[in-house]
């Protein structure tokens, strides 16, 4: 059985003491960059925002 942790708990870890204080700026911060975090597997409202086709052209790429 797999473990389910939640964004919060994702994130503190990433830090060495588990910080759940900069766990909790760092969603704040995204929220308020306007960016959601959406359970894998869950359709997102806006979800028609994201390509379809992955773009295969690299703006470092010349045309030769």
């Amino acid at each position: 059985m797999s473990r389910k942790l939640t964004p919060r708990q994702v994130i503190a870890r990433s830090y060495p003491t588990w910080d759940y204080a900069m766990a909790d700026r760092l969603i704040a911060w995204l929220e308020d960059c306007g960016y959601e975090i959406v359970e894998k597997g869950a359709v997102h409202r806006d979800a028609s925002l994201v390509p379809t086709v992955p773009d295969t052209t690299s703006s470092l790429q010349g045309t030769h």
